[in-house]
């Protein structure tokens, strides 16, 4: 007999931020075998999912995170790495899947590696990305004896590096100036060779990003925004040439050739969501594949048939799916939230549009409309900056709307998803447009008829605690209450002590604290120097291993908002980095946000 059990129509705020998600994963071409990265056991542990049988094996079991799957190319060994402090000082691994022993390759690291380490086609080395010389750079790896050898020595800043199928070459992907990345050859077979840079036809740079080879080794799919909007292109590498897929007016990203070399896949950002599409090389057709509005991010052929990715929306937490290209049909192969959930009681974002109140720039924004009307808001940041607010699974703002909170998502100026012109608009002036962008929403929220004033508070993670932090000073009276995850407030301290890779995107697109040109305006971009004019109450959320924002910049704040007798809560885990790598922790940090917006946003 089989039991209907009724659909939840509620969740605690427990269970909300308890769902797991699906991160990364990785397909093996020659054994049916998906590796991926889920929290369902309360931190980030590494699983087996075998496709034949449809079941899986968790292959990590100590309470450290571990991403950055990778299967060899023969698919019985796996690649990954493992972060112990949060601090994000990776150590890379290597497992066998027959005997299940585990090799660390780079034990005891008091560097920084980036987590995407790859094989090379014939499975003897690794390439990886670090600052072990300082700048980050690139790095090959011989296995059986663990000698490296630095692959590039430039003054750019590396953050992918992958051999060719053909073995003789590598592709590194670096930031070489403010907003742009570029992509560089490496002659593996010759040590004296020049990096080849990827130029146009006339011999003109491109901005390139996000490579992938075809598997014959001949051409590599690029995103690139020297167009005025990040698009696909195809650069044939022996003839020189560039050609495009892609013809600019949405967001394009992540492109990956089929294994038989006949289709790139690759994501169409639409302002909210982000589609999956299928270029076929042969016929020169686009096709959208079809699916649930959302974000499919991370796509990856098993074969010429199978298409695997992470799909998230608001009102599916990610997960692993798979798409047949022959039959046109989807499957699901993770299941993070429980059935007897009624995911209709989860608000979609809605696309919204409305102008900054100082210089009148249209500001895109995701809006949340609340189950019950109560007449409160929440303008929530996203961090980045180039980053985007997206129809993703977000159970903050799930948990807000449900207890009738409005929940407005700007993508202020600096956000990626809106073409070039826009994500580099906030350049030299993060702290002032950006911040109005955001802070203009609150005069959009009272014409909508969504809040009253005076109740309506902002949050934000990262660089969006950073601008909450900037709101607060140069905004005070318009706010209920302030909560700054993981921000950072001082753009000299955070300058000086973050990682090489954040300071050098730093003082390329926001300026040099050395120099006095640029000293006055880091100054008034700074909220550390104005807490004096903070009148809303506070909370303060931090990591003490966190290398990108670190924890000084909020006891910084602490110190000051304790001196000058503001109201401030704080909470600094002593195991956690830049955000949260535990659930425990999560559930805790953010019952703390949502009981202090609740306390302070009440009539």
């Amino acid at each position: 007999m089989v039991l209907n059990y009724p659909a939840r129509r509620s969740v605690s705020l427990e269970f909300l931020f308890s769902v797991p998600s699906v991160v990364e994963f990785d397909v093996s071409r020659r054994l049916p075998y998906v590796a991926y990265i889920t929290n369902r056991t309360g931190q980030w542990q590494l699983m087996l999912l075998d496709r034949s049988k449809g079941a899986d094996i968790q292959l990590t079991f100590d309470d450290n995170s571990k991403f950055g799957p990778k299967f060899s190319p023969d698919g019985k060994r796996l690649l990954f790495v493992k972060d112990t402090e949060g601090n994000e000082k990776f150590d890379i691994f290597l497992t066998d899947l027959d005997t299940r022993s585990v090799i660390n390759l780079t034990p005891d690291t008091d560097y920084a590696i980036y987590p995407n380490p790859m094989f090379s086609p014939d499975g003897k080395r690794i390439t990886y990305v670090s600052n072990q010389n300082g700048l980050f750079s690139s790095f090959m790896m011989n296995i059986e004896d663990k000698t490296v050898h630095r692959l590039t020595g430039h003054n750019y800043s590396d953050h992918f590096c992958e051999i060719s199928p053909t073995g003789d070459l590598a592709i590194v992907a670096s930031q070489v100036d403010a907003q742009e990345n570029n992509i560089f050859i490496v002659h593996l077979e010759d040590d004296k060779a020049e990096l080849e840079r990827l130029l146009d036809p006339k011999g003109n740079e491109i901005e390139a990003d996000e490579p992938s080879w075809s598997p014959d080794g001949k051409k590599l799919a690029f995103v690139s925004s020297s167009l005025g909007w990040y698009d696909i292109g195809i650069w044939e590498i022996n003839e020189k040439e560039v050609t495009w897929i892609t013809e600019g007016g949405f967001e394009c990203h992540d492109p990956v050739f089929s294994p038989d070399g006949r289709f790139i896949a690759y994501l169409r950002n639409t302002g909210t969501d982000a589609v999956l599409e299928l270029f076929d090389l042969i016929n020169k057709e686009r096709k959208e594949v079809n699916f649930k509005r959302g974000v499919v991010s991370s796509p990856e052929f098993a074969n010429s048939k199978e298409l695997y990715f992470i799909f998230s929306s608001a009102r599916n937490p990610p997960d692993l799916w798979m798409y047949s290209i022959d039959k046109s049909e989807f499957s699901q192969l993770t299941r993070s939230l429980p059935e007897d959930v009624d995911v209709s009681m989860f608000v979609e974002g809605e696309p919204v549009q409305y102008q900054n109140d100082k210089d009148k720039r249209p500001v895109p924004a995701v809006l949340y409309k609340p189950i019950k009307k109560g007449m409160r808001a929440v303008i929530e940041i996203h961090g980045g900056p180039t980053s985007q607010a997206l129809n993703s699974w977000n159970p903050f703002v799930q948990f807000l709307v449900s207890s009738g909170f409005a929940v407005l998502r700007p993508n202020y100026r600096g956000s990626t998803g809106f073409g070039k012109e826009h994500r580099e608009a906030n350049r030299y002036v993060m702290g002032d447009l950006d911040l109005a962008d955001c802070v203009s929403g609150y005069s959009y929220l009272i014409k909508q008829g969504l809040v009253q004033e005076g109740r309506v508070a902002i949050a934000g993670g990262s660089f969006g605690g950073y601008l909450t932090m900037c709101a607060l000073t140069k905004y005070p009276t318009l706010w209920s209450c302030g909560v700054a995850i993981v921000p950072f407030l001082n753009w000299f301290t955070e300058i000086k002590n973050e990682r090489e890779d954040l300071r050098f995107w730093d003082l390329q697109n926001m300026g040099d604290p050395d120099k006095p040109e640029d000293r006055e305006r880091l100054k008034q971009a700074s909220p550390i120097f104005f807490i004096k004019d903070i009148v809303a109450p506070v909370l303060l959320i931090a990591g003490a291993n966190d290398p990108r924002c670190p924890v000084e910049e909020a006891e910084q704040a602490k110190e000051e908002l304790e001196k000058n007798g503001k109201l401030v809560e704080t909470r600094f885990y002593s195991d956690e980095g830049h955000g949260f790598r535990k659930t425990a922790n999560r559930i805790d940090a953010y019952k703390r946000a949502i009981d202090f917006i609740e306390k302070y946003t009440k009539t």
